[in-house]
């Protein structure tokens, strides 16, 4: 019947075999492969014959040739009847089967928060559409013989990129700053997007309402969904007037030109106000094409790819003008970085205004809870499903008696399963933004289900649905399949206490929760260390007060009043990651260096208590000879005068030569893994150079001395207060994130061991059940409560103290390991406390076991040996 040496497609015979009729079936078949070698027989190519019999096999999927699918009123009969049994022994055991549902949805709910974090990450900036030619600025920049990626480069530059560069099909630039907006009599500090005028043209960011004709033109700006309803409520925001106050003397009236739709938190551009830089620099009268004006922003190039090689050169050619104007910031080379491609990993926080992708080190530290959470779970319901089964032995070899196999026994107990995760399921998606919210609220952000594509979020939540019936039903499942109905009917199958499973499910689940308790705690000491460690000065009962230069001589005056107050100026102020700290350059012989510099008052050194290492601080009364004198921190000695005596060397700062007399400890800014002690220069400032009023208060009330710092303050100021505590700042966001990780972690720990001690609870109530005869035999012999207790209570001890010392290591090992990968200062967790963690859950579990045997060892003995 033609050329036998090919043959049809299998999978294609396959699947026309399982749709056809029977009855159709041989006469369909014959002429499929009648087609099949008619063709190869006149010459078509064996390739050209598979296709157009996968053809014909599609072609035959009609209504004549398909097999009429039915129900099957056994199946459903069935699955009803699993169903049932499902629904009544989950009401007749609804204490522990809501515990465990409840359980493993916040369990689940935590694991959805993680991958929330993870698409975060991988859809950072989908929200931006036709960026494929779109390219990002990188200045490779030399630190003290360092390089270090920024994804921003000179304002001067962007005349060069759209004038005297070809090749370039769009440019456009973008920063931030954060702002005061004045609305009414009320004042707003808000983030503040200043771009150029062809940002949101290029980006293509709808708006809500409002157009872009006139920005950069006029003074328009255009706010985010969520600021126009926080300032105009649900009236229409175009056309109504604000007031910017860019610095202390500039401000700008501008009017809402638009708003936007929507953007998610997952982008590069975060903002909640968008200002023409144009309208910016001119209101501050800064010249944005001169090189040495300081300023930086992001450029963003549209081009094609082959013509990234010659555009980086020609960019590369006006590094020799960057570096004249600025000796102590030296570029080395540009680079241009497709805007799709993954942050690089020598971008650093603070290196850029975009980028703020979640880090690695957040990313592993809480996968790493919500798995340990989840298999907690996991485990728990998996000890309950096994605990439960002691219950229905009966109901287990009835069943097969009459014919129900250990198949179907096996997909009962899976289709339970299913049940309680489907539940859990529920609570899951529920609680999801939740959990984002608390979670995420500590990091003063938001990031919601909604924001992310729900197709991945609904297959990973399936997935682990999945993995959760499979893995914690198949253990109960697999553990009720083995039991014969006749050992079952006969009393001969022996559930004694606990099997080996039950025992190492016990270990795994302990040993996780006393795992997540100790990093808790490690984390609470963490907090407490970081809130004691010494930073060089003294950041406690301090406020730190902004002002202008023509407010600070008669507010001072005003606040020196106070009782229990001393004051002191500065041009610029410590800690807050240096918030206030200039960079100027450092000339030692012919080299120039940028290093850390603050400009203070006299007494400012004195009221902060900077401590001096060696040499003196600065002398009051001693005039311009004073001026020409600097202090330096130990940091700056090391490094520039590794080998030699530091004080009386001289430097020149920004060109002007500066003696040494003393040298301070180093002052600490920052306790981040990747934080560097920053060479830093301390000197004095002149009287019309005061930026900021540091209150001291060495006694009394601080709520009400604040109070009364507001109120001198709005005698003079037309602008909302903004002074600030020092502790609160002094570490920035690392020292928020710190106490924010204490909470995250206490609380799993709590929920994590409330899990285990309801696992535990239900592992002594079988063992309980099980030995209820040699309870009442040892109470009619004398035995007394201690000696029922201990002999109960026996064969947890091990388990738990096996869980205790396995949980205590990992704790242990876990604690340490975080803390390295985040803090380059940070508190080393203790073995004792592991273990002391540890032996507090075991002191939970055993007095939980203790009240389950409590009731049976009190009762009467007759009702237990009676007992079937």
């Amino acid at each position: 019947m033609g050329d036998i040496k090919h043959q049809p497609p299998r999978l294609a015979l396959k699947f026309f075999r399982w749709y056809c009729r029977p009855d159709r079936l041989e006469e369909l078949e014959g002429d499929l492969l009648e087609f099949y070698h008619l063709r190869l027989k006149h010459g078509g190519s064996p390739r050209s014959a598979n296709i157009h019999f996968w053809w014909n096999v599609i072609r035959f999927y009609k209504p004549y040739a398909k097999s009429k699918t039915k129900i099957d009123p056994f199946m459903v009969s069935l699955f009803k009847s699993y169903f049932k049994l499902t629904i009544r022994h989950s009401w007749k055991n609804r204490g522990p089967v809501a515990i465990n549902v409840v359980g493993l949805g916040l369990a689940l709910s935590m694991c959805v928060f993680v991958y929330m974090m993870y698409a975060y990450n991988l859809e950072f900036d989908s929200f931006y559409k036709n960026t494929d030619d779109i390219y990002r600025v990188h200045a490779i920049t030399l630190h003290n013989g360092e390089e270090k990626r920024n994804e921003f480069s000179p304002t001067a530059l962007d005349d060069k990129l759209r004038n005297d560069i070809s090749g370039i099909n769009q440019t456009c630039s973008y920063f931030t700053r954060s702002i005061t907006v004045k609305k009414g009599k009320d004042f707003f500090s808000e983030r503040a997007g200043i771009v150029s005028a062809d940002f949101a043209e290029m980006f293509e960011i709808p708006l809500r309402y409002g157009s872009f004709a006139q920005f950069g033109n006029q003074p328009i700006v255009y706010l985010t969904e969520a600021l126009a309803l926080k300032y105009f409520g649900k009236n229409e925001a175009l056309g109504e007037k604000l007031m910017l106050y860019l610095s202390d003397d500039n401000k700008l009236e501008v009017i809402v030109g638009g708003v936007f739709e929507k953007i998610p938190l997952n982008s590069s551009f975060r903002f909640e106000i968008l200002v023409s830089q144009h309208n910016y620099f001119r209101a501050l009268n800064i010249d944005p094409n001169d090189w040495s004006n300081g300023r930086f922003v992001g450029h963003y190039l549209k081009l094609s790819s082959i013509q990234k090689e010659h555009i980086t050169a020609e960019i590369n050619r006006h590094i020799l003008v960057q570096n004249e104007k600025h000796k102590e910031l030296k570029i080395k080379r540009f680079e241009l970085v497709r805007f799709q491609d993954p942050m690089p990993e020598d971008l650093i926080i603070g290196a850029s205004y975009v980028n703020a992708r979640v880090s690695a080190a957040a990313l592993i530290i809480f996968s790493t809870l919500a798995l340990m959470v989840f298999l907690i779970a996991c485990f728990n319901l998996a000890n309950t499903s096994m605990a439960l089964i002691a219950r229905r032995l009966k109901e287990i070899g009835i069943r097969k008696t009459l014919g129900s196999g250990s198949r179907r026994i096996l997909i009962q107990f899976l289709f339970e399963m299913g049940i309680v995760s489907f539940l859990a399921f529920i609570i899951a998606v529920s609680t999801a933004n939740l959990t984002s919210v608390a979670i995420m609220s500590q990091f003063g952000v938001s990031f919601l289900l909604q924001d992310i594509d729900l197709t991945g979020i609904i297959l990973f939540i399936s997935g682990f649905l999945l993995f959760t019936t499979m893995v914690a039903g198949l253990l109960p499942a697999l553990y009720a399949w083995k039991f014969q109905p006749v050992a079952i009917m006969r009393k001969s199958v022996k559930l004694k206490g606990v099997s080996w499973l039950n025992k190492a499910l016990t270990v795994a689940q302990y040993g996780l929760s006393i795992a997540v308790l100790v990093a808790g705690i490690t984390f609470s000491q963490n907090a407490d260390f970081l809130d004691e460690l010494d930073l060089g000065y003294q950041d406690e009962r301090i406020y730190d007060i902004p002002l202008e230069n023509e407010y600070f001589v008669p507010i001072k005056r005003e606040i020196d009043q106070l009782p229990g107050v001393v004051t002191a100026g500065a041009a610029n102020h410590l800690g807050n990651f240096g918030r206030y700290a200039e960079r100027v350059s450092l000339q030692i012989d012919t080299m120039f260096h940028e290093v850390r510099y603050y400009a203070v008052r006299p007494k400012y050194l004195d009221l902060m208590e900077v401590q001096i290492a060696s040499g003196r601080t600065f002398l009051e009364g001693n005039g311009k000879a004073e001026q020409n004198t600097i202090l330096v921190s130990q940091s700056f000695a090391d490094q520039f005068f590794k080998d030699q005596e530091a004080i009386n060397q001289e430097v020149k700062i920004n060109g002007e030569r500066k003696t040494i007399v003393g040298i301070t400890i180093d002052i600490i800014d920052d306790v981040v893994k990747a934080a560097q002690l920053m060479p830093t220069v301390i000197a004095l400032s002149k009287e019309n150079e005061n930026r900021h009023l540091v209150v001291k208060v060495s006694h009394g009330d601080m709520k009400q001395i604040e109070d009364k710092l507001k109120i001198i303050w709005s005698k003079y100021i037309d602008q909302p207060y903004t002074g600030f505590l020092q502790k609160d700042f002094a570490l920035g966001t690392a020292g928020q994130d710190t106490k924010a990780l204490h909470k995250i972690f206490l609380t799993l720990a709590i929920l994590s061991g409330f899990l285990s001690i309801v696992g535990i609870f239900s592992l002594a109530k079988l063992n309980v059940t099980k030995r209820i005869k040699e309870i009442s035999i040892r109470k009619v012999l004398g035995a007394s409560l201690k000696e029922l207790l201990l002999t109960i209570n026996s064969s947890f001890i091990i388990i738990l103290l096996v869980a205790m010392v396995v949980g205590s290591a990992l704790g242990y090992l876990i604690s340490n390991a975080v803390l390295d990968s985040i803090y380059k200062y940070h508190v080393s967790a203790s073995l004792l406390t592991s273990l002391l963690s540890g032996l507090f859950i075991i002191v939970l579990a055993l007095i939980m076991i203790s009240s389950v045997a409590f009731v049976p060892a009190h009762s009467n003995p007759v009702n237990g040996l009676s007992n079937e």
